[in-house]
């Protein structure tokens, strides 16, 4: 998907709801037009019509893995609710204990801390998306067949990356430009995109309101990741993210002197005099 098209298609949504918003503010006024909002600083995500929310019940940002936790488990008994209602007590039941148990504990077994040494998500679309000796740690949830991914700083929740699967019965659409036009209607707004460079490695299309960033990140043409990132911890993260790793050039340090060439040689000291006098210190 190329940015330019995507960008066109955004815009062109952009346009119809800003006219639709132009002939009802018209109205409002008594035929007199309002004074149009200025556009957003240029890199800056624009400001949504309407709040973004969190996807899941009863978790917020500033949470502890153990709230968080908490609140998953009362997510998993509501999914569970209607399965109950189909057994008797006994067999069937004693497993579907296990099973609601197993699932519970499943989030709080897949905690990654990234500490000195590197880990297997570096090998994963969320690469990027955290730094290691900063006290980050990665949460992981799977439910109802897809992955939420909870990122932690000092112990605090404050990034959620939902991924979603797009097909042609699905709420985003068939592919990532449906999905960023529909992200577009519901926002009111057009998004920002940010096409995949040597810092993003994907293509991604953001907004922002008062406390959320919000975040459609292209995982392929039909799937994408929606990451929900707290605005206040954002603002903080340099100073949060305190350890800077040592850029790395990924030359080896022989064929970079290979590379500098010979150093000069500083040949024999030079010869001393016998006969010449010692010149008198100042």
């Amino acid at each position: 998907m190329k940015a330019k098209s995507l960008l066109g298609a955004l815009l062109a949504v952009g346009l119809g709801l800003v006219a639709m918003s132009h002939s009802a503010d018209v109205l409002a006024a008594g035929g007199k037009p309002k004074k149009e909002a200025a556009a957003p600083p240029q890199g800056e995500p624009p400001m949504t019509k309407r709040a973004i929310g969190l996807p899941l019940k009863g978790v917020a940002f500033g949470q502890s893995p153990k709230q968080v936790a908490e609140a998953i488990d009362n997510l998993l008994n509501e999914d569970y609710r209607p399965l109950y209602k189909e057994v008797q007590p006994g067999v069937k039941m004693k497993a579907l204990d296990a099973q609601l148990a197993e699932d519970k504990d499943q989030f709080r077994r897949s905690r990654i801390d990234f500490g000195k040494l590197p880990t297997g998500v570096d090998s994963t679309p969320l690469r990027g998306e955290y730094t290691y000796q900063n006290k980050e740690a990665l949460y992981q949830m799977n439910r109802k067949g897809g992955v939420t991914s909870f990122f932690f700083i000092q112990e605090r929740l404050w990034k959620i990356i939902v991924e979603y699967k797009l097909t042609d019965s699905s709420a985003l659409g068939k592919n990532f430009q449906d999905a960023g036009v529909k992200l577009t209607t519901i926002y009111g707004a057009p998004g920002r995109v940010i096409p995949a460079d040597a810092k993003h490695f994907a293509t991604e299309i953001d907004w922002k309101d008062g406390n959320i960033h919000l975040r459609a990140i292209q995982r392929s043409d039909t799937a994408l990741g929606i990451a929900f990132e707290d605005n206040s911890t954002l603002v903080s993260l340099a100073s949060l993210r305190s350890f800077k790793p040592v850029e790395d050039s990924g030359i080896d340090p022989a064929v970079a002197a290979a590379m500098r060439g010979p150093s000069p040689e500083l040949g024999p000291p030079p010869k001393v005099d016998p006969k010449a006098k010692a010149k008198p210190k100042k």
